[in-house]
């Protein structure tokens, strides 16, 4: 049986936000028996009155505190430090406010919690790191990102990575474990076969990641080839200005729709052949193992197409459009092989369960 626990997430981002490996951590713990203070992403302190403490769903409560300088920006270790007295400040603060148990343990989302060892001296600190924070500097250098991720990692008791080139990139520092995203539902068997079926979907951020040139082409080659088969992206867009040109990009063609965020289960995946993801090369996306919506959408059955992610994982259910035949190559292995995926797709979902990825939250010590 489960102890229960209080879990401090600390986070850039905000709950508001379509749902990440952040979110799913909270949910996971709290139902798990646990409780979860979300730390989300912070203000700055000229920017007015910050929202009170406020239990979003049950066992989960969001608080926010300010910053004086954007995690960015803080070029030198001086400014760091100046920050990170600001931010502990707060943080010991709210969570006192929030009256944990005294084992708390503190889940750490940031690449720059290298102060959290000494805000809470005592408790288990636990570091996911999801993104290559280095390579998305905004910056044309990232040595004050490095400075901030090396001392992160040594000041962690566990540090989870959810990619394996980001595992080995931390090897330097620490002995990080492999964290990848998991079924947050279980497997479900689809109830139509793959000739009842027309659309291929993209579900996620509709934003720079995207090959348009790619999706034009596949486009292209649906009107030409299989008139009957479409293209629909679905989901937010973080980059202003994207989805302006996205929507204006990919018009002229009608067999793509641009969707705005919608739950997976709100669409029609009865007419889903497959989930497509076409991404141009970058050191961002060639740091992705497994995105955390592939296991969404593989839970409905959904093999994947996919382009970039040179170290994404191989399996049967997952196609490359990159590859000798591309996209054509691809969708028919998909036609042709959807009933016989199910078998391994469901196992894969087995094996990356909730259940799975608790214990390294809840762990002892390393």
């Amino acid at each position: 049986m489960t102890v229960p626990m209080d879990f401090v997430l600390v986070t850039h981002t905000r709950w508001s936000e379509s749902p990440r490996i952040r979110h799913q951590v909270a949910r996971l713990l709290r139902d798990a028996g646990h409780r979860v203070l979300f730390v989300e992403r912070a203000d700055y302190p000229w920017a007015g009155t910050l929202p009170s403490a406020v239990e979003v769903e049950p066992g989960i409560t969001v608080i926010r505190t300010t910053r004086l300088i954007h995690h960015q920006f803080r070029v030198h270790s001086s400014l760091h430090r100046v920050d990170a007295r600001h931010v502990a400040r707060q943080l010991r603060t709210a969570v006192e406010q929030w009256s944990p148990s005294p084992n708390f343990t503190v889940v750490n989302f940031t690449h720059d919690g290298w102060f959290l060892r000494e805000t809470f001296p005592g408790h288990r600190i636990v570091t996911v790191i999801h993104d290559d924070f280095e390579a998305q500097s905004r910056l044309p250098f990232s040595g004050h990102i490095t400075w901030a991720l090396e001392r992160t990692c040594r000041n962690s008791d566990t540090v989870l990575a959810v990619s394996e080139p980001l595992r080995e990139r931390l090897t330097a520092w620490c002995s990080p474990e492999l964290f990848l995203p998991w079924a947050v539902v279980p497997y479900r068997t689809p109830t139509s076969t793959a000739l009842t079926r027309d659309t291929l979907l993209f579900w996620g951020y509709v934003d720079n990641a995207i090959d348009l040139d790619l999706a034009k082409r596949f486009a292209t080659e649906l009107a030409l080839t299989r008139p009957n088969l479409s293209i629909r992206f679905v989901g937010p867009t973080q980059t202003r200005g994207s989805r302006e040109r996205i929507v204006k990009t990919l018009r002229p063609f009608p067999n793509i729709s641009i969707v705005g965020p919608t739950a997976l289960d709100d669409l029609p995946l009865e007419r889903t052949l497959a989930a497509i993801l076409p991404y141009r090369r970058s050191v961002a996306v060639d740091a992705v193992t497994i995105a955390n919506k592939t296991m969404q959408l593989l839970a409905r059955g959904l093999p994947q197409m996919i382009s970039g992610m040179p170290r994404f994982i191989q399996t049967e259910f997952v196609v490359r459009m990159d590859s000798a035949g591309g996209f054509a190559t691809a969708l028919a292995a998909c036609e042709s092989g959807f009933d016989g995926m199910q078998l391994a797709i469901r196992e894969f979902c087995e094996q990356n369960s909730p259940a799975t990825r608790l214990s390294a939250l809840e762990g002892a010590k390393q």
